[in-house]
């Protein structure tokens, strides 16, 4: 267990490097688990205690997200932990970049098979369960905001390329198609008559499927090529992508001398330039000033990204591009997504809707509106309804599946939270919860927008809750806990506690969007899981009203399989003929 590492890494310093301890000891908060006699005076139990390692003086927890059954660990280091949301027990870990790159930490995503995460340029994806890696690809820029993902995809909010418009781009990716192993046929194949038939093929060859069209794939042949040399040197036509006149290295087949091109005749050579700055000139005695070599302008700008060029290997499962959408206003928040639509929110109070499943030519945008006043933090979600945290201190609802460009966003209702309402809203089976710096918790109807209560403005931080009671913190750092279905003052739809304990030491904030468990944790790696002690609370109970982001399956003809080699239609049946009447017997 993690525990124990930590434990035998604490005592091994302890004997070399008493001088590192102690200074590493002045970092971190001495939060150690609350004892139980705390956590009776609040009818709570610790249901489970686990250690985060975390590595130097300048390593802290940076991200944890409860998802579904699991709880999903980051650091500033690049480690990446997955754990058991009900037990506590570690599942998996992985490390992210190398133990010298770090970068900003971004909320993970997560569908039912894999999670995402991001790091620095890298676009990993993990399966959720066994931590095995599916693919790891480069984005070329970083992400600025956290990823979105269905089933079919994934959203990533990034920068733009160098030397483009815009300030940000959407790019969305296809997940790979998963690995469907076929039952065996049954009977002999006879391989002499006609080969092994395509319904009889083996694991391997469902497992090489999966590779896009075009990459060699993994123990496939050469192809074979006869060498071919004209007596007269032909050169090429023209500079291709990038429009020059002059014959272009891009068609080389690698970039390590000799050069050749297509027809593998000899070219001039790159190497004896005297500067890599346009114009390219050969160092000849005879026209040096006057003659131009091949350009490489539509290479790209590093040696390493050039070389990657000229790499025959084999690639890995790549997830294809769907679409992209660039703006030319930066994105807040991370994306949204509806069974159809995907919900970006830019800076300068603009909303849009971009349709999923839009063709890479043409992005669709099906809702755009500026809004009177900014989204102050990151939208909730629950079923097909938005709830925005706006400035001016209004909780928005809208419906995620309904607006056109001409009406703009569907606005179900408004509720005045007060206050600046600048962190994300905490949604139950029946309440919303606003807060904001300073401007204390809000809780409203789900249907209708109706304020139930409000609390004092320094409890201004949520935690988590259940059917009964709703756990928040102040500024001080105080857990509290407040009655979540009335107010304690029903004239001026005031509540205060009814009970607090200082847990102050916890410094790390855990919003729990699932269930009713609530998490404590600290910069010194230590997380903590308690619940309410009563029997109805000793399984968990979710809390948090699931997205729905998926398309529907369908069912009916629709559904039907493909008419291809691989799935052969069946054959028709046929209706059974009706039955003749016997004739009469003539006299």
């Amino acid at each position: 267990m993690w525990h124990r590492c930590v434990a035998v890494f604490v005592v091994g310093l302890g004997f070399g490097a008493a001088p590192a301890l102690a200074q590493q000891t002045g970092v971190y908060s001495k939060a150690t688990p609350p004892d139980k006699a705390v956590l009776d005076r609040l009818k709570l139990k610790t249901e489970w205690v686990q250690y985060i390692p975390v590595e130097g003086n300048r390593d802290t927890l940076t991200q944890v997200q409860t998802i579904d059954d699991q709880v999903f660990v980051q650091t500033r280091a690049g480690l990446l932990i997955a754990l058991d949301a009900i037990t506590g027990r570690l599942q998996w870990a992985a490390r992210l970049g190398n133990s010298s790159s770090s970068g900003n930490s971004y909320p993970v995503a997560a569908n039912s098979q894999f999670v995402f995460v991001s790091h620095v340029t890298k676009l990993y994806a993990f399966y959720r369960y066994t931590g095995l890696t599916e693919f790891v690809i480069d984005l070329g820029t970083p992400p600025t905001a956290g990823l979105a993902c269905d089933e079919t995809g994934v959203f990533c909010v990034l920068g733009v390329r160098p030397g483009s418009a815009g300030a940000q781009r959407v790019a969305v990716y296809n997940l790979p198609r998963p690995i469907t192993v076929r039952d065996p046929v049954k009977g002999p194949v006879d391989l002499l008559a006609g080969g092994v038939k395509p319904e009889a093929a083996t694991p391997v060859d469902d497992l090489l499927n999966r590779y896009p069209p075009g990459v060699p794939k993994p123990g496939a042949p050469e192809p074979f090529e006869p060498l071919y040399r004209p007596d007269v040197m032909q050169a090429p036509a023209g500079g291709g992508l990038a429009g020059s006149k002059t014959p272009s290295i891009a068609t080389l087949y690698r970039v390590s001398p000799p050069y050749t091109l297509g027809n593998r005749a000899a070219t001039p050579s790159i190497m004896p330039l005297p500067t890599l700055r346009q114009p390219y000139h050969i160092r000849q005695e005879a026209g040096k000033y006057i003659q131009q070599t091949p350009s490489i302008g539509v290479i790209p700008p590093s040696v390493a990204a050039s070389l990657a060029l000229s790499d025959l290997r084999p690639k890995g499962v790549t997830p294809p591009l769907r679409w992209e959408y660039g703006l030319t206003a930066r994105i807040l928040y991370p994306i949204t997504l509806t069974p159809v639509r995907a919900w970006v929110a830019t800076e300068g109070n603009m909303v849009l809707a971009l349709n999923k499943n839009s063709e890479p030519a043409q992005v669709i945008t099906e809702v755009k509106e500026r809004l009177t006043t900014t989204i102050a933090a990151a939208p909730s979600q629950s079923g097909l309804t938005n709830y925005l945290p706006m400035g001016n201190g209004t909780l928005v609802a809208i419906d995620a599946t309904g607006g056109t460009l001409e009406g703009g966003v569907p606005i179900k209702w408004r509720a005045e939270a007060g206050g600046i309402n600048n962190r994300s809203p905490l949604i139950s089976k029946t309440f919303v919860y606003a807060s904001g710096d300073d401007s204390g918790v809000t809780c409203v109807r789900r249907d209708n927008g109706d304020v139930i209560w409000r609390s004092d403005d320094n409890i201004d931080r949520i935690i988590g809750g259940n059917e009964e009671f709703v756990y928040l913190r102040d500024r001080q750092g105080r857990f509290l806990v407040f009655d979540a279905k009335r107010p304690t003052d029903p004239v001026r739809r005031k509540s205060v506690p009814l009970g607090s304990v200082n847990l102050s030491e916890f410094n790390i904030n855990i919003v729990n969007t699932v269930s009713d468990r609530v998490y404590l944790a600290a910069d010194n790696g230590l997380i903590i899981c308690v619940r309410d002690s009563a029997p109805k609370y000793t399984k968990p109970m979710r809390m948090w009203p699931s997205a729905e982001v998926n398309q529907a399956k369908k069912i009916g003809v629709e559904a039907a399989p493909p008419k291809d080699d691989m799935n052969p239609a069946p054959p028709p049946k046929k209706e059974p003929e009706p039955k003749k009447e016997p004739e009469p017997k003539k006299d």
